[in-house]
C-alpha cells in the first residue's frame, strides 16, 4: 500500500466524485416537485361599494372649474397661466400683443389679428404674404374679413379684376325727314363700326333694320335760328343695346357710344377680355356667380355680382 498509496487516492476521489454526481442528479430530478402550484380559486365577492366617496367624485367632474387669472399691467389685464406674453419692441418702444390699446405693429392690421392667425408679425412683408397661396395677400384678407390661413375664405373674386382700357364704339344717327303722318324717316351715318350709312322709315313703336333702335314717340316743334322758323320736331329713341333713352332733333345728328372695357383677372395674369357695358361674363374660377358689367368710366368699371342669391354686390375697378 505504501507503494501504491497515490493510486489508492486516485481511486478515493473517483469513487467520491461519482457519488457526488448520482446525488446531485437525484436531487435535480426532484427539483420539479419543489414547485408546485396550487390552482387558482378567484374570488368572485364584491367590495361593498362606497357611494358616498364615488358621488363626491361625479359632483366634482360636473362641476365647472375656473381660472382666476390674476390681473397684472398697465392697464391691467388677465394674465394668462402657462403661457408666455408676447413682447416686441420697435424703435426703442416694448409694445405688448396682448394689450388691445397698445401701439399696432402691422398697421392698419390689429396685433391681436396677427396672434389669432398665427403670422409671422416679426416680418416687415408679413401683410404681402400670402400663407394659404389662395392669391390674396394677408392685408386682402384682412380687408375682406377672411381666413387667411384657409384657402377657402377669401375676398371676393370680383376684387381680382383690373382695368385695362376703355373702347368705344359710336352709333351715329340723325332725324332726316317725315314722309307722311305716320312714318318718320332715320338716317344711320357711317362709323367705326358701321361703314355704311342707311336709312330707316318708322312708325312709332317699331324697330330699326340694324336692331339697334326704337321709335318710342313724336313731338312736332318748331324753333327760330337767325330768325328764321325751322322745324325742330322731337324723336323718343331707345338705343336698344343699351336700353338707354335719346332723343332725335329734326337734321342734328345724335352719338350714343357704346363703351367696352378691357379687363384682366390678375389671378390668370396675361390675358385680357372685352366686356360691353351692360352684358354679363364669367370668371372660369367661379362658374356660378354672375358678373356683370354696369358702367364703363373712362379710368373705372363697375362690376356687379351676386355670390349670395338675391344679394347683389359692386365693386369700381380701377384701371392700372
Amino acid at each position: 500500500m505504501k507503494e501504491n498509496w497515490d493510486k489508492i487516492l486516485l481511486v478515493s476521489a473517483s469513487v467520491i466524485v461519482i457519488g457526488l454526481s448520482g446525488w446531485f442528479a437525484t436531487k435535480a430530478l426532484a427539483f420539479k416537485d419543489l414547485f408546485v402550484l396550487e390552482p387558482n380559486r378567484p374570488n368572485e365577492e364584491l367590495p361593498e361599494v362606497k357611494t358616498g366617496q364615488t358621488d363626491i367624485a361625479i359632483d366634482y367632474v360636473k362641476k365647472d372649474t375656473n381660472w382666476d387669472l390674476p390681473n397684472k399691467g398697465t392697464p391691467p389685464k388677465p394674465l394668462p397661466l402657462f403661457v408666455s406674453i408676447p413682447i416686441v419692441e420697435i424703435e426703442g418702444t416694448t409694445i405688448d400683443m396682448l394689450n388691445p390699446e397698445a401701439r399696432q405693429i402691422r398697421p392698419p392690421v390689429s396685433n391681436e389679428w396677427l396672434l389669432s392667425n398665427n403670422l409671422d408679425f416679426l416680418n416687415k412683408s408679413v401683410l404681402q404674404l400670402d400663407p394659404d397661396r389662395d392669391g390674396y395677400s394677408n392685408m386682402e384678407e384682412w380687408n375682406g374679413n377672411t381666413d387667411p390661413k384657409n384657402p377657402e375664405s377669401h375676398p371676393p373674386y370680383a376684387l381680382k379684376l383690373v382695368m385695362k382700357a376703355r373702347h368705344s364704339q359710336v352709333y351715329r344717327v340723325i332725324f332726316a325727314a317725315r314722309p307722311d303722318q305716320t312714318r318718320f324717316q332715320i338716317r344711320r351715318l357711317p362709323s367705326s363700326k358701321w361703314k355704311k350709312g342707311d336709312n330707316f322709315y318708322l312708325a312709332i313703336g317699331e324697330t330699326s333694320g340694324d336692331n339697334q333702335i326704337r321709335l318710342d314717340s313724336f313731338e312736332e316743334k318748331q324753333a327760330k335760328r337767325n330768325g328764321i322758323t325751322i322745324d325742330a320736331s322731337v324723336l323718343d329713341i331707345t338705343y336698344l343695346p343699351k336700353g338707354t333713352k335719346h332723343k332725335l332733333i329734326r337734321n342734328v345728328a345724335e352719338e350714343i357710344p357704346t363703351y367696352y372695357a378691357e379687363l384682366e383677372f390678375s389671378l390668370d395674369p396675361g390675358k385680357t377680355f372685352f366686356v360691353k357695358e351692360g352684358d354679363t361674363f364669367p370668371l372660369a374660377i367661379d362658374p356660378n356667380t354672375k358678373y356683370r358689367v354696369t358702367k364703363v368710366d373712362e379710368n373705372s368699371a363697375t362690376v356687379s355680382y351676386e355670390e349670395t342669391p338675391g344679394k347683389t354686390e359692386t365693386v369700381e375697378i380701377k384701371k392700372n
